[in-house]
């Protein structure tokens, strides 16, 4: 008797560890809602984007009008051109590659007093850079000699009256 008593001992002992293991176990399980949730650490949507200011919008549309009088038609052989506004940092336009030469830079500005264009060509001995200062409402030239290579350009205003609505731009040509 004490051998079947044995047994029957170590059995409950089983049945004992097998049931406290599925209660155990039925702990951890999620319903499919459960595992769709965001954890709680997650980060919350960002922001809308600011919407623009009709006034200031208006008032940049109109300055580029008066830019594109001032400026004139775009030139038939314009190699490299650009416009936008100088809210901010100004505004930046680039080209791969322009072929050697001497070229034709005319720009102006609306909006502020005063802006400038820089012109970079970089290469590892430093690069070479030309700026033409800008007087706004005036259209302004220079002529400038490039290496075959990549150019960019940088009109940015160089006052620190407010100039939201300020924009420029310029056309490069061939120079004859």
């Amino acid at each position: 008797m004490g051998f079947l008593g044995g047994k029957l001992a170590g059995c409950m002992a089983l049945l004992l560890v097998f049931a406290s293991s599925a209660e155990v176990l039925s702990a951890c399980a999620y319903t499919d809602d459960e595992a769709a949730a965001p954890p709680a650490t997650s980060r919350a949507a960002p922001p809308p984007p600011p919407t623009a200011d009709p006034a200031l919008a208006e008032k940049q549309a109109s300055n580029e009008v008066q830019l594109d009088r001032i400026l004139g038609p775009r030139p038939s052989d314009l190699v490299l051109g650009g416009s936008g506004g100088l809210g901010s940092d100004g505004h930046r336009t680039s080209l791969p590659g322009i072929p050697q030469g001497r070229y034709k830079v005319t720009s102006a500005c609306v909006g502020i007093t005063d802006a400038a264009l820089l012109i970079a060509q970089p290469d590892r001995r430093g690069g070479s850079t030309h700026e033409l200062a800008l007087k706004c409402g005036t259209v302004s030239t220079m002529t400038v000699n490039l290496v075959a290579g990549q150019v960019l350009t940088h009109l940015v205003p160089m006052t620190t009256e407010p100039g939201g609505a300020a924009v420029a731009g310029f056309w490069m040509v061939p120079a004859p």
